[in-house]
C-alpha cells in the first residue's frame, strides 16, 4: 500500500463521493476510481459500497480507515519532526488523558514551556483508559495522563503531584447535600451513574468493590459513563448520584450541583506515561524533561524509558 493512496481512499470516506474527492485531490475522477479500485484488488476485498450517487465504507473499508488514519498521521508527524531546523524547537506534543486534576499540572507546565519555546503547541485527546493506552501503543499519543492505573508499570511514567479523591456528584436539593461526607449505606437510597471501569457485569470493581463492601447489593445502577459532562447531565436532570473525581464539575448554588468526598476516602494517583525505549519527538523530550524538574512529585518513581 503507498501512503499517496491511503490519502486518496480517506478523502474519498470523508467526502463521500468520487467527485468531490476528486476535486479536493486536484486528480481527475477516472483516475481517482483506478487508485481505489487498485487498493482493492491488492487487499483482495471491496472497501466501498458505490451508490448511485454516494459511496460508503464496507466493514473492512471502516477497518482500513481508521488503520490509514493511524499510518497517515504517523508519517505525517515524522515529517513534521524531520522538517524542524537544528537548534529551533517546534513541533507537536501529543497527549492523551482521562478528565482528571492531573491536567491542571499538564497545563501549567505547558504555560511555561510555551514561553520558551512558542513555536511548540499541544494536541490534545480525551478518552477512558483502554483508549489511551492503545494510542499510546500504537504511537498516536508521545504521553498519557493515567489515573490509578493498574498496570502503569508496563511504561517509563512520571508520578504527578496531584491525587485525584472520589465523590459523590448530585442535585444541590438532595437531602446528601447536608452531609460533609458520603459512606457506603448512604447510597442505597437512590440511583447511581458509576464510571464504567468501576462497574462491569452488574458488579462494582476494583476500589469501589472494597469500598461498598457489602452495601454493594442494594446499590442500583441508572447509567455507566466513560467521560463526565453527559453524566453530570444526567445528574442535573435527576437521573441518579454520580461518582466520579472532585473537582471535574463546577459545583454550588448557581450549577444546580453539589459534591461531596467519599469517607472512608478512595484517592487515585495520576502519572504521565510514555513507552519504554521510545523515540520520543525532540518537542516532547524536552516537554518530559521540564515536567521531570519541576512538576512531578520528586518524592514518588520516575521509571525513565
Amino acid at each position: 500500500m503507498e501512503l499517496r493512496t491511503l490519502r486518496y481512499f480517506l478523502t474519498v470516506c470523508q467526502e463521500g463521493t468520487m467527485s468531490r474527492a476528486a476535486e479536493v485531490l486536484h486528480v481527475t475522477q477516472p483516475a481517482l476510481s483506478r487508485q481505489i479500485a487498485a487498493l482493492e484488488r491488492e487487499l483482495g476485498t471491496p472497501l466501498l459500497e458505490r451508490h448511485s450517487r454516494s459511496v460508503t465504507p464496507t466493514e473492512r473499508g471502516l477497518y482500513l480507515r481508521r488503520r490509514a488514519e493511524e499510518i497517515v498521521g504517523l508519517a505525517d508527524q515524522t515529517t513534521a519532526d524531520f522538517a524542524q531546523p537544528d537548534g529551533i524547537v517546534a513541533g507537536t506534543v501529543r497527549i492523551g488523558a482521562g478528565e482528571s486534576q492531573g491536567m491542571r499540572v499538564i497545563a501549567r507546565a505547558a504555560r511555561a514551556f510555551r514561553e520558551a519555546y512558542p513555536g511548540v503547541r499541544f494536541q490534545l485527546h480525551s478518552a477512558n483508559a483502554i483508549d489511551l493506552v492503545e494510542r499510546l501503543e500504537h504511537g498516536l499519543d508521545d504521553l498519557a495522563v493515567l489515573m490509578n492505573f493498574p498496570d502503569v508499570d508496563r511504561y517509563a511514567h512520571l508520578r504527578l503531584r496531584p491525587t485525584d479523591a472520589w465523590g459523590v456528584y448530585m442535585r444541590s436539593d438532595d437531602p446528601l447535600a447536608e452531609q460533609t461526607t458520603v459512606s457506603p449505606t448512604d447510597l442505597g437510597d437512590a440511583p447511581l451513574i458509576v464510571p464504567e471501569r468501576l462497574w462491569r457485569d452488574n458488579e462494582p470493581t476494583g476500589v469501589l468493590t472494597t469500598w461498598l463492601g457489602a452495601e454493594a447489593a442494594k446499590i442500583e445502577v441508572a447509567a455507566t459513563y466513560n467521560l463526565n459532562y453527559n453524566a453530570a447531565v444526567f445528574v442535573r436532570e435527576g437521573a441518579g448520584r454520580m461518582i466520579g473525581y472532585e473537582g471535574l464539575n463546577d459545583v454550588g448554588p448557581d450549577t444546580e450541583l453539589a459534591f461531596r468526598l467519599l469517607f472512608p476516602p478512595i484517592v487515585a494517583p495520576i502519572h504521565l506515561a510514555w513507552k519504554r525505549n521510545a523515540a520520543l519527538p525532540h518537542a516532547a523530550r524536552l516537554f518530559l524533561d521540564h515536567l521531570r524538574k519541576g512538576w512531578g512529585d520528586n518524592g514518588q518513581r520516575d521509571e525513565r524509558g
